[in-house]
């Protein structure tokens, strides 16, 4: 095949998204995306090659960063009639710049650069299903557990939220609770989060701390009866969610409430019981955990469906999404692999490389799929690791 049949290709345009780079910390913030677009030239028309060009670009930079895609025409238009190469606009697309064209023979290439804010609102990937994995939680001051005996929490609590996402969620799903705990607080542990999520093909992963489980127990005098005897205790929980594809923390909250503590200072209890869950402690720390579930939805709710290429054979690719993510036969997925780099002032960012050819599933289980390149490209260089996501 040519490269002139090649750029004859649906609306002769070829797209390559060269570097967009993302602070780690700030992933679901504003970023800069920067594509490049190209037109074959049809009966001497440049300009109308141009604008082809510019407007695929940015809509391809617009759909990778969850954005829609109403405006491209609107962007594309003002983007070619700015002297300056450069245009603002409200809304999604912040700014929008024009920073190169090449023009060759027969086609033409056009670099733009736009630093767009996702509307979460009524992004395209609200209906993806996310999946968590977390560990049990770990107790960081177990001497604070001893009153009741309810170190069991550590374990209970994780399965308690579990089911709390069952019921709550339509979005997201704690798939697994690793069978140990993990002290999160360690940034170098933080830091490995990616391995768990691979190891258990999620895609993010929950690490919480319980950080405080103290009590307050009024010490009265016999003459101050008209006192009150009832016991507080608090519940303290500090989570990170964390993208398991790349490692970055998406959101890092800590959750705190305190209740009446109506048990004896001596007595056992199951923290697994109705009992316990129907106390005032436990309904309080039924409703912090409430609040957790829908606070991890509404971050995850514009998050695009990602997974890992488990396996390269030829032009065939297995996956690590499935049916239990939303994916179907027919759907198109984007290629693309991750690197750190560095900045002149030492600050580290992450850049996506997507790989020029998208693939389509072909056949979908409950949690893998196989894809093949669309319109018969060539999946070159592909490896196992990379990263699949459906935006």
């Amino acid at each position: 095949m040519t490269r002139i049949d090649n750029l004859l290709r649906p609306a002769g345009i070829k797209l390559f998204l060269t570097g967009l780079f993302l602070l780690l910390s700030w992933q679901s913030s504003a970023a800069w995306y920067e594509a490049r677009g190209q037109a074959l030239i049809q009966g001497g028309d440049k300009i109308a090659a141009k604008a082809k060009a510019t407007e695929e670009a940015i809509r391809q930079a617009m759909i990778f960063a969850g954005a829609s895609v109403q405006s491209v025409q609107m962007l594309t238009n003002g983007l070619l009639q700015e002297d300056r190469l450069q245009i603002s606009a409200s809304g999604e697309v912040n700014n929008l710049e024009l920073i190169d064209e090449k023009w060759h023979s027969d086609y033409v290439i056009v670099t733009i650069r736009a630093d767009i804010f996702p509307q979460t609102a009524t992004c395209s990937a609200a209906d993806f299903q996310k999946t968590l994995v977390t560990t049990w939680f770990p107790i960081e001051h177990r001497a604070q557990a001893q009153d009741g005996q309810i170190h069991d929490l550590s374990e209970q609590a994780p399965r308690h939220l579990q089911q709390l996402f069952k019921a709550r969620s339509e979005l997201t799903s704690m798939a697994q609770i690793v069978p140990y705990t993990v002290r999160w607080s360690r940034a170098n542990v933080l830091a490995q989060a990616p391995d768990l999520a691979r190891q258990s093909r999620s895609q993010y992963i929950l690490a919480a701390t319980i950080t405080d489980l103290s009590m307050l127990r009024p010490a009265h005098s016999s003459l101050a009866f008209w006192k009150s005897d009832d016991a507080l205790r608090q519940f303290s929980l500090d989570i990170s969610l964390v993208d398991g594809m790349n490692g970055a923390v998406l959101m890092q909250k800590n959750y705190a409430t305190e209740a009446v503590w109506e048990f004896d200072q001596f007595s056992q209890i199951d923290v697994s019981s109705y009992r316990f869950w129907q106390s005032e402690y436990g309904k309080a720390v039924n409703r912090l955990f409430t609040g957790v579930v829908e606070d991890i939805d509404d971050m995850l709710t514009c998050q695009p469906a990602t997974g890992r290429v488990l396996a390269v054979r030829g032009d065939v690719l297995q996956v690590s999404i499935g049916r239990s993510h939303g994916i179907q036969p027919g759907d198109e997925l984007t290629v693309y692999k991750t690197s750190q780099v560095r900045d002149p002032q030492g600050m580290t960012f992450l850049q996506y490389n997507l790989y020029p050819v998208k693939v389509r599933v072909t056949s979908a289980s409950v949690d893998s799929a196989t894809v093949e390149a669309v319109d018969g490209g060539i999946l070159a260089n592909i490896q196992p690791n990379d990263f699949v996501a459906r935006r």
